[in-house]
C-alpha cells in the first residue's frame, strides 16, 4: 500500500502479527468500564473515531465498548484510511451486542471489495478510521467517547445496517458521544 506521498513501505519494517497488543482510540486502563465513556443509542449511521496506528500490524479484530444496555441490537465494525477510502470490515451481518460494559472482539473478514480475508495490514505509524455501525435503536447499546481527548470523531449520514460506504469525509474534530471506544488488535 503506497502513502499519499507515492512511497510503498511494503516491507521495509516488520508487521507485529495479531497478539496481545492492543491499539486503542483513547488510553483504557485500571477503570471500571462502565464509566468510560457515554451509553449512546446505536441508531443506523456510522459512528467512526481517529485511531493511530504506531508500527506496521496486522490486524485480525475490532474491539468496541458495549453500553450499559448492550442486549438485542447487532454491530458491524470497518477500518477506514486516512483519507476516508475502506480498507475492510468486519462481516456485514453483523454480530449480536451481548454483555454489558464489556469489550466485544468483531472479527475482521473482508477487504475494501468485499473479498474473504483473515485480517487487514495496517501500515504505521498512520492513521486510520474505525467506524461502528448499529442495527437498531437500543437506547445505552455502545459506549462513546464522552470528554474531550486529542482525537477526531464523529458521524457519518445514517444509512442501511451492513452497507458501508467505499469512502466516507473523515471527521476533522472531537464531538462529544459520537466515537466509540474501540482497539484494534
Amino acid at each position: 500500500m503506497p502513502l499519499p506521498n507515492g512511497i510503498d513501505c511494503r516491507g521495509s519494517a516488520p508487521s507485529l502479527p495479531g497478539g496481545a497488543f492492543l491499539i486503542s482510540n483513547i488510553p483504557i486502563g485500571a477503570i471500571a468500564l462502565a464509566s468510560m465513556g457515554t451509553n449512546t443509542t446505536d441508531i443506523i449511521q456510522l459512528w467512526v473515531t481517529e485511531i493511530f496506528v504506531p508500527i506496521n500490524r496486522f490486524a485480525t479484530k475490532i474491539g468496541v465498548l458495549q453500553g450499559g444496555t448492550a442486549t438485542t441490537d447487532n454491530i458491524l465494525a470497518a477500518i477506514y484510511d486516512s483519507q476516508g477510502a475502506l480498507v475492510g470490515s468486519t462481516p456485514l451481518a453483523g454480530t449480536i451486542l451481548a454483555t454489558a460494559n464489556t469489550f466485544l472482539e468483531l472479527t475482521i473478514t473482508l477487504n475494501s471489495a468485499g473479498a474473504t480475508v483473515g485480517g487487514l495490514q495496517l501500515y504505521g505509524p498512520g492513521q486510520y478510521y474505525v467506524a461502528v455501525q448499529g442495527s437498531g435503536t437500543t437506547a445505552g447499546a455502545l459506549q462513546t467517547v464522552a470528554a474531550p481527548y486529542l482525537i477526531c470523531a464523529g458521524l457519518v449520514a445514517a444509512g442501511v445496517f451492513g452497507t458501508l460506504p467505499a469512502s466516507i469525509t473523515v471527521p476533522t474534530t472531537f464531538t462529544a458521544a459520537k466515537g466509540p471506544i474501540v482497539y484494534i488488535k
